[in-house]
């Protein structure tokens, strides 16, 4: 059974068909010769076939359902197909390996080439017709096949599970030669309405595969940039349009694309990044999301992520407001983020929580106002990405005499109001690390900024890099004593120690997710951030202090905020408790609403139902806004 194109894609995949060959003199597939991979393409591939498998186990339908179990790569090594690459929904191949799961490298062993002329290969026979399609300037046809019914070659047959019934293939081409198959297989059909869907998908992938590939290839072999792309690329949605553009405030260019979204049915806009300057150097950095058609709230929408966490792990989100309900979304990355918030030249002594409340947001409301003057902005924050918000709205007129800076943005006229997902007043987490009671009675005993400097330089003291700072991914690899990277690690491991699961949410996020997250989320963290945030949690104060201890954000929010608030809580939150935000009853604020949800920190903002129900609440909470 083949999928075949429907005329949704003419106008990006089919040429002009006035120039088709007769089809009484159209060659038949069976007849068509499969050419080597060419040498410089199998190499490169080599280093990143197993992104194509993991991506295919990754993708979920519209329902955020997983679709496949399992997934191998077909590749052409001369002339044969041999498989090569495989995953499962459950544990990617590296995975396998490190915890020598059997299964996956016992399916390779035993999966032996088969020739291209084998008339027995049906590969080959998909490969052919796939040569035809391409040469007519389509994408090749989706194809179907019931593993229990259908003829399979024996050299597979043997290889196939009880819960292996049905294998969807696409064919994969680079630089318009054919590289192989790629193969999702499940235990259950398709049902019908969503094979389109799928078929959306899947198109989708073969673009960015062969564009990444063929690119990568092209300007310096760079697997990892490859892989990478290939891994986190969005296939729900299809790219139209690409342009590089320039701003009226930055030299570099923003690169914006255009892209149909097969999830919600219309186009919008990504540009990244727009870059910042703030202070000492540093910079933020900010992407968008614009849909076809505003709505008419004169409301945008900016999303900043929590602590160790790049502003990608708030896309679900992003997508949601915008394409659904219609905002202009701004996801911010704030400095130490990426190489384009760092300082280019100068002192790189880290920074602060300080940093990210007083200079940087208030720098980015500058930005948004600025552009879009007409519009007032929704801050919405998840985690620390929530306390930055609402710490500056209740301290602003501390912070404005302590920096001297009288023209810093008034919340009321720059902010309509906030959504902080799972944000805490102050840190209590509900942690099994030995000696924790232990350590808050003893630091308790010491001045403030004694016990400041003593703790920035104990975690200091080994640290080598330019700037003092953290990486969470080898922070856990630390704590867990892993090789190489956290991808390799086994997803059970949540179920074992018990402060990564509770930082995760784990139960609630599926395990291409969490690849996801140690590959593109996590990322490093300033020595003194850290430092702010364990200071809060070794007190007995329940408050959260500036670094210098001359502002205490807990008493100042109580006390003093007043702007609207939407608070979303996590009932099984172990980072963020439940009663790390009971204050919020206090609050002098006219408007506060708590909504609460089954869910755990991470998983909060990554468990697709939530995010709808979290953006459908939000959206009915602005739109009675002034």
């Amino acid at each position: 059974m083949a999928i075949e194109e429907t005329s949704f894609w003419e106008d990006r995949l089919i040429k002009n068909y006035s120039r088709d060959t007769n089809k009484s003199l159209m060659v038949s597939p069976e007849r068509i010769f499969v050419f080597p991979v060419p040498k410089p393409t199998f190499s490169f591939i080599e280093s990143i076939w197993q992104s194509f498998t993991n991506k295919m186990v990754s993708l979920v339908d519209f329902d955020d359902e997983p679709i496949f179990s399992f997934s191998i790569f077909e590749v052409i090594d001369k002339d044969e197909l041999k498989i090569v690459s495989t995953s499962t929904h459950f544990k990617l191949r590296e995975i396998a390996e490190r915890r020598k799961i059997p299964g996956i490298d016992e399916y390779i062993k035993k999966s032996r080439p088969i020739h291209l002329s084998d008339p027995r290969n049906e590969s080959t026979r998909f490969i052919q017709q796939a040569i035809i399609d391409f040469n007519k300037g389509l994408r090749p046809a989706i194809t179907i096949v019931n593993l229990k019914e259908e003829v399979i070659h024996p050299e597979k047959k043997v290889l196939l599970s009880e819960t292996m019934n049905y294998a969807i293939g696409l064919p994969l081409f680079v630089n318009e030669n054919p590289i192989g198959i790629l193969w999702g297989i499940t235990k259950d059909p398709i049902p019908e309405d969503k094979l389109r869907p799928l078929t959306l998908q899947l198109y989708s992938l073969f673009d960015v595969i062969e564009f990444v590939v063929a690119k990568e290839m092209e300007s310096g072999n760079d697997h990892y940039i490859a892989q990478k792309n290939i891994e986190k690329a969005d296939t729900v949605s299809n790219s139209k349009n690409l342009f590089y553009t320039t701003t009226k405030d930055q030299k570099e260019p923003v690169t914006s694309i255009i892209f149909k979204s097969h999830q919600y049915d219309i186009e919008y806009r990504m540009d990244a990044s727009f870059i910042i300057p703030t202070t000492e150097g540093y910079a933020v950095s900010l992407k968008s999301f614009t849909p076809e058609k505003l709505n008419t709230t004169g409301k945008n929408i900016l999303l900043i992520p929590g602590f160790f966490c790049r502003r990608s792990v708030m896309d679900k989100l992003a997508k949601e407001l915008a394409l659904k309900y219609g905002y202009r979304v701004f996801l911010m990355d704030m400095r130490g983020r990426s190489r384009q918030t760092m300082p280019k030249h100068g002192s790189r002594e880290g920074w602060t929580v300080d940093n990210y409340i007083q200079d940087d947001f208030p720098e980015v409301l500058r930005w948004i106002r600025w552009h879009y003057p007409s519009e007032r902005t929704v801050v919405v924050g998840h985690s620390m990405g929530g306390m930055i918000p609402r710490f500056y709205v209740s301290s602003y007129d501390q912070i404005k005499a302590m920096k001297e800076e009288y023209n810093l943005p008034k919340p009321e006229e720059y902010i309509a109001g906030i959504v902080s997902i799972t944000s805490p007043n102050y840190i209590s987490l509900k942690s099994n690390f030995i000696g924790l009671d232990t350590l808050k009675k003893g630091f308790n005993m010491l001045p403030h900024k004694m016990l400041s400097d003593m703790i920035l330089s104990m975690a200091s003291f080994s640290m080598q890099a330019t700037i003092q700072t953290i990486d969470l991914k080898k922070f856990f690899k630390l704590v867990l004593n892993l090789h190489s990277g956290l991808r390799n690690f086994s997803y059970d491991i949540g179920t074992k120690v018990l402060t990564i699961k509770d930082f995760v949410g784990y139960k609630e996020i599926t395990p291409p997710e969490w690849y996801f997250l140690m590959e593109d989320v996590f990322c490093e963290e300033s020595v003194s951030v850290i430092m702010q945030f364990f200071q809060s949690q070794i007190s007995n104060e329940k408050s959260f202090w500036s670094n210098d201890g001359k502002i205490n954000y807990t008493e100042n929010f109580i006390k003093n905020f007043n702007l609207p608030i939407y608070s979303v809580v996590g009932t099984i939150d172990k980072i963020v408790p439940e009663e790390t935000l009971d204050d919020l009853d206090l609050l002098p604020s006219e408007n506060k609403v708590v909504s609460k949800y089954e869910q755990g920190h991470l998983g909060i903002i990554f468990h697709g139902e939530t995010v709808r129900k979290i953006c459908q609440g939000a959206n009915e909470w602005i739109l009675k806004l002034p």
